[in-house]
């Protein structure tokens, strides 16, 4: 028969305790303020990751009808408008048409200010639309609104050279509550010389 245990030896019982009301709210409000600090910080990344798209992509495509408008300056042949003034030689407006060859079909790329577009049309077709979000640019002395193209003449009807100053606004679907609606406008400056005026000999 074993022999009882005395009750020094005994190992003192474990008392179960709980969380009491206060704890548990400590709890859970400490919870709350970490989870929304952890959404907060997303939600900062993805409205920073968004701006970053939208201004890469609208850049990127920006570049390119700049880069082709200045193709076809290149290889143009005719050009308007024109000034209606002979002694004028630069004409600022909304609008470019340039002809690639001789009786050929004139292309026009003009800005729509209240729609915000800039269109490509070929004589006889349908326009279409080149780039969305182009928005007007105002003259910081005067308050004037500049037109995108800058057509400087020489010799009365030749041009001797194009220059595009374009704005534009990043656009994209996606919007986000946080987003305070600060657009970084992205601004094109280019210009070209039709090939004819640019490897003209000197005299």
């Amino acid at each position: 028969m074993a022999a009882a245990v005395p009750r020094s030896r005994r190992r003192p019982r474990v008392r179960c305790r709980g969380f009491n009301l206060v704890e548990l709210l400590i709890a859970l409000s400490i919870t709350s303020a970490l989870l929304t600090a952890v959404f907060l910080a997303l939600d900062a990344s993805f409205v920073a990751y968004q701006r970053t798209t939208e201004s890469s992509s609208t850049h990127t495509i920006g570049r390119l009808v700049v880069h082709r408008v200045q193709t076809l300056v290149r290889t143009g042949v005719e050009f308007g408008p024109v000034p209606l003034d002979p002694n004028q030689r630069i004409v600022q407006s909304n609008a470019i048409d340039i002809r690639l060859v001789e009786g050929g079909p004139i292309i026009s790329i003009e800005w729509l200010p209240d729609t915000e577009r800039l269109m490509y049309s070929v004589e006889g077709e349908t326009p279409a639309v080149l780039l969305e979000g182009v928005i007007e640019q105002l003259d910081p002395d005067t308050g004037d609104p500049i037109p995108p193209f800058r057509l400087e003449y020489e010799q009365g009807r030749e041009l001797y050279r194009a220059t595009f100053d374009i704005a534009i606004r990043p656009d994209d679907s996606m919007n986000v509550e946080l987003d305070d609606g600060d657009d970084v406008i992205i601004r094109l400056v280019g210009s070209a010389m039709p090939r004819q005026v640019a490897y003209q000999p000197e005299d």
